[in-house]
């Protein structure tokens, strides 16, 4: 398809752009990662920036906030005008260039797990992601301020790396609003929040926008471009290869799906899978939303379960995050747990996997795994494919895509022993069924968001688990990586293994799944599926 009736030569303006980019090319790794990128973006404006996995969005957010470099080809130049002439450096501005990216997010997971969500946001005045020195009480007011704007309130001094991964989100938007910002840049923002927390999130950008913010936003779905933007580009490997009015009639090549369409409904015939029996449609779900009576757990099977929990609490930090939980999963069921940011679902999955424990009166047995992989945790661990944020973020950035996948097979975090030759042979398959070959060698650090996704979720089913725990495995890929991830999930079902999928998300509840445990306020409850 031409793209070139949107590649007109960039308007004039009688105001300079608050950000400027001409010709610019970037590299990261010694890749070619922007090449030849023109945008102008003036105060006020509203952009968003879609693209494949890949593409290059995050990239070019960094470029515009200008936290890398040009590449030095002579060509590209980057320009910067707020109060006083046109400059090519950032400094002087860059604290009030709002950034919110999945590399903060894996910092504030990996490297500074006891600073508190108040002092987070504070040093979002000084860009500097911990605060080295004290807030005025003009910024502590404001600090305030833009956390109730996003959903904080009670959580000033709670820690940043114990946040669910919704409000964690939250908390890196309002350090981004905090300093009264010029430019908010904000990459997959709602990928991971509940309906609330994206009405809060979007009431906060609402008023930075109002406030005379430019917006650049990634998205990967329509439904997640913030309200307020009117224009867009479409990065293709690198390259902008459209820009327009988004309401532009057929101004997107391929549509953008969204929530509620369902996912991968019938395998691609083109997949040697194609064998396989396709289950029937789905009628689009309407996820439960009231209390309904909880039905006794009864066994569908003489084997023993899974797991089986009884009358679980679970503290954190000295707070009772789950309370009373008694829930039981036996071999091959399929769950979707469902709940809002902080209700205690990830804590909940970290249960499963022994990452905590339960307190004192509360018990939590494997017998179904234990039976296979004998009584240490973690031989039991090898026996569950896992998927989450807080996995992903344990990972050096150096580590190779192959090697995170081979680490399955001994459930460690990272390859610290030799695979035998099936198991490199299994991951180098599971990579190509993903489309993801090209990509084995490269440490995870030089992948985009969704790259890095997929290589985790090759990682929780390259070794054929008997459990598999997916927490919002569909988040941040593009339709077509989406369409690999749910059958790379079908396919393991289709082996044998139950399923436990976590997400906020209607259209991302696989046809497969016929069990919902909605968690809310640390306590669950069965619902009918």
């Amino acid at each position: 398809m031409s793209f070139s009736r949107h590649l007109a030569p960039l308007p004039a303006e009688a105001a300079p752009p608050l950000v400027e980019l001409v010709r610019v090319s970037m590299s990261l790794g010694g890749r070619t990662v922007l090449s030849d990128v023109s945008f102008r973006l003036f105060p006020g404006e509203a952009w968003a920036v879609v693209g494949e996995n890949g593409s290059g969005k995050t990239t070019l957010l960094r470029a515009l906030r200008g936290d890398i470099p040009p590449a030095q080809d002579g060509r590209g130049q980057r320009r910067y005008a707020w109060g006083g002439s046109p400059r090519h450096s950032p400094l002087g501005l860059r604290h009030r260039f709002g950034l919110v990216s999945r590399e903060d997010w894996d910092f504030w997971r990996r490297q500074a797990p006891g600073v508190t969500v108040l002092d987070a946001v504070c040093a979002g005045f000084f860009d500097t992601r911990l605060l080295h020195q004290p807030p005025s009480e003009t910024q502590r007011r404001r600090a305030v301020e833009v956390m109730v704007l996003a959903g904080l309130e009670g959580y000033a001094e709670s820690r940043m790396s114990e946040l669910s991964e919704g409000l964690l989100r939250a908390a890196l938007v309002a350090r981004a609003l905090a300093p009264w910002p010029l430019l908010l840049a904000l990459d997959e923002v709602f990928e991971g929040l509940d309906r609330d927390s994206r009405d809060r999130t979007t009431r906060a950008i609402q008023a930075a926008l109002a406030s005379g913010a430019a917006l650049v936003a990634t998205a990967h779905r329509i439904e997640d471009i913030p309200p307020g933007v009117t224009r867009a580009v479409i990065l293709h490997q690198g390259r902008i290869v459209a820009r327009g009015p988004l309401d532009e009639p057929g101004f997107f090549p391929t549509p953008i799906p969204q929530t509620g369409s369902g996912l991968l409904e019938e395998a691609d015939p083109d997949e040697s899978e194609a064998a396989l029996p396709a289950p029937a449609p789905a009628p689009p779900r309407e996820l439960p939303s009231t209390p309904r009576s909880t039905p006794r757990f009864t066994p569908e099977t003489s084997a023993p379960p899974l797991f089986e929990i009884a009358n679980a609490d679970v503290y954190l930090d000295g707070r009772r995050i789950l309370a009373g939980v008694n829930w039981r999963v036996d071999e091959g069921q399929r769950w979707a747990v469902l709940g809002l940011n902080g209700a205690g679902k990830s804590t909940l999955l970290r249960l499963v996997t022994g990452e905590v424990h339960p307190a004192l009166g509360g018990t939590i047995r494997r017998p179904g795994l234990v039976h296979e992989a004998g009584a240490d945790l973690r031989d039991v661990r090898t026996r569950i494919g896992c998927l989450s944020a807080d996995l992903e973020a344990a990972y050096p950035p150096r580590t190779t895509a192959r090697d995170v996948l081979l680490s399955a097979f001994f459930a460690g975090v990272g390859l610290h022993f030799t695979p035998n030759s099936a198991q490199l042979e299994t991951a180098e398959q599971r990579l190509c069924d993903l489309g993801l070959s090209d990509l084995a060698g490269r440490p995870i650090g030089t992948l985009s968001t969704g790259q890095r996704r997929l290589v985790f979720l090759a990682r929780a089913v390259v070794h054929s688990p008997r459990l598999l725990i997916l927490d919002e495995p569909f988040s941040g890929l593009d339709p077509t990586a989406r369409d690999r991830a749910a059958l790379a999930v079908r396919r393991t079902i289709r082996g044998g293994a139950a399923v436990i999928l976590v997400t906020h998300r209607p259209g991302d509840v696989i046809p497969e799944i016929t069990r919902i445990l909605r968690v809310e306020a640390g306590t669950v409850r069965v619902e009918p599926a």
